[in-house]
C-alpha cells in the first residue's frame, strides 16, 4: 500500500486502521452490524498478540475471516426486545418469531404453513423439508391462543406467512433480513434463521435439563449432537473453566 492510502486510515475501534473506502467495502459486503462484529474479534486477536501474521493489513484480516455460528439468544429480555421490535413493524413477523420460538420448527418449515395447518389444532403435523420425514410438534397453549387471533378472518388455504404482494409465502431470504434486522436493533449477536430453532432448544434444556427428551424433539443422531447445536456444551466449558484456578 502506498503512503498516500496509509494517511487515509484512521481508527474504526481502538486498534483497527481502515481506510474510508475499506470501510465501505466492509459494510456493502458484510452488513454495519457484522462488519463491528469483525472488528470487535480482531480487535481482541490483536490485543492478545494472535494477529494473522500472514495478513499485511486490518483489511485483508477482516475480511479473512470466517463468520461466526449462529447462536442462540440467551437472554430473555433481548428476546423480549425482538419481540416488541417486530410487534411494532409488522404483526405478521413478529408471530412467524413466535412460532419459531414455541414450536423449534425450522424456518423452512415455519413459512410453508397455511391456516388450516395450525387452527384449531395442539399439534402440528408436516414432513420435514431436511429429512422429509413425517414429525409432529406440539402446540403450548399460549401459542394456540396466539394463533387463535392472528388467523381471525383468515381462510383456511392461506398462507400464515404470505408476502402481501404476491400471496405467497416470504422466501428464506426474506425470513433471514427480518430477524437480522430486529436482532440487530436489539443488539444481538450471530443471529440467523435458526436461531429461532436453537433459542427453544436452549431454553428448554435450561427449564427442564433434559437432553434426551430434546434430541427426539429435533431428531439429532445423539444428546451432543443436540447440545453442540444449541451452545450448551461450549459454555458448560466456558463456566467450568471461568471457575478453575490453581
Amino acid at each position: 500500500m502506498n503512503i498516500a492510502s496509509e494517511r487515509e486510515k484512521k481508527n474504526y475501534a481502538e486498534y483497527i486502521r481502515l481506510t474510508e473506502r475499506e470501510f465501505k467495502k466492509m459494510t456493502d459486503r458484510f452488513g454495519l452490524h457484522q462488519t463491528k462484529h469483525r472488528m470487535k474479534r480482531l480487535n481482541e486477536m490483536k490485543l492478545k498478540g494472535k494477529r494473522p501474521l500472514n495478513m499485511k493489513s486490518d483489511f485483508q484480516a477482516l475480511i479473512a475471516m470466517t463468520p461466526r455460528t449462529v447462536e442462540p439468544i440467551r437472554e430473555k429480555r433481548t428476546i423480549e426486545q425482538i419481540k416488541q421490535i417486530l410487534r411494532a413493524r409488522s404483526y405478521r413477523d413478529y408471530f412467524m418469531f413466535l412460532l419459531g420460538l414455541n414450536t423449534g420448527l425450522r424456518v423452512g418449515d415455519i413459512l410453508p404453513l397455511k391456516v388450516g395447518d395450525v387452527r384449531s389444532k395442539r399439534y402440528i403435523n408436516i414432513i420435514e423439508e431436511k429429512t422429509n420425514k413425517p414429525k409432529r410438534f406440539p402446540l403450548n397453549r399460549e401459542i394456540r391462543e396466539y394463533i387463535s387471533d392472528y388467523t381471525i378472518g383468515m381462510s383456511e388455504e392461506e398462507y400464515l406467512f404470505a408476502s402481501r404482494m404476491t400471496k405467497q409465502p416470504i422466501q428464506r431470504d426474506r425470513a433471514y433480513k427480518i430477524l437480522k434486522d430486529a436482532a440487530e436493533e436489539a443488539g444481538a449477536e450471530y443471529v440467523g434463521t435458526h436461531t429461532m430453532r436453537k433459542t427453544f432448544g436452549y431454553h428448554f434444556y435450561k427449564k427442564y435439563n433434559d437432553a434426551s427428551m430434546l434430541q427426539k424433539i429435533f431428531n439429532h443422531s445423539s444428546q451432543s449432537v443436540t447440545l453442540k447445536y444449541i451452545g450448551i456444551s461450549q459454555e458448560e466449558i466456558d463456566d467450568a473453566i471461568d471457575d478453575f484456578s490453581l
